[in-house]
């Protein structure tokens, strides 16, 4: 395990939801509690005291609301040796989050050793309710995913870590419904629950729980 993060602090991470209840109305407004590494990135060099973690504390908040909001678009091939064809994963915003960045709420910033703390409040607008009304349907089926990234990849290990997290969710979800390998899902997630985020062994893990909607399935012509 990282040095930096005790086993007790894994635990804090992983059960801080639990202890700050979300009393408010979740299709409106959403809450997060981010937090970002001063040193995330070694080679950095700022010119303004904490810049980097400031900058990856929002970058953060911004990665997590675009998949809470518009929700992400993806595209997923499973691994089959028998046809020698390798997994292959990809997933995109729906839509531009950059015009709502400005309509972030940031507060009760603070600072515990070489970690930046903050409270991140969103509301979301008219056609994000919407979304999150048709993916809240009974209908829609939900999962959840674990990913890793590395953590010396700074944000970009972070970004990988919840991409890869999409993928394993995805990944399992579908082997239970779906017998044989197919060719191609293609599909939309909107993540539905506060993700929790942590460090462990050098790399950022990232738990999500989201909706899944299936847009097609594409099967293997022979088998």
């Amino acid at each position: 395990m990282d040095k930096r993060i005790s086993s007790l602090a894994l635990i804090f991470f992983f059960s801080l939801f639990s202890l700050f209840p979300q009393n408010y109305d979740q299709e409106k407004k959403i809450r997060l509690y981010i937090w970002a590494l001063q040193d995330a990135y070694p080679e950095f060099k700022e010119t303004v005291p904490h810049e980097q973690a400031r900058n990856h504390l929002k970058s953060t908040s911004e990665l997590l609301l675009s998949g809470m909001t518009y929700g992400w678009q993806f595209t997923y091939t499973p691994s089959d040796k028998l046809r020698k064809v390798d997994e292959f994963f990809e997933c995109v915003p729906l839509e531009n989050f950059e015009k709502h960045k400005k309509d972030i709420e940031y507060e009760k910033t603070y600072w515990r050793e070489d970690k930046i703390f903050c409270w991140v409040n969103f509301e979301r607008t008219e056609q994000m309710q919407r979304i999150y009304r048709q993916f809240s349907s009974i209908k829609t089926a939900k999962t959840t995913g674990i990913g890793k990234g590395k953590l010396s990849k700074g944000f970009a290990g972070l970004e990988e870590a919840v991409n890869n997290a999409v993928k394993n969710g995805i990944r399992e979800h579908y082997r239970k419904i779906i017998k044989n390998k197919p060719k191609e899902i293609t599909g939309t997630i909107l993540i539905r629950k506060v993700p929790a985020i942590l460090i462990d062994s050098g790399h950022y893990v990232v738990e999500l729980d989201f909706f899944v909607e299936t847009s097609k399935i594409k099967e293997y012509s022979q088998f």
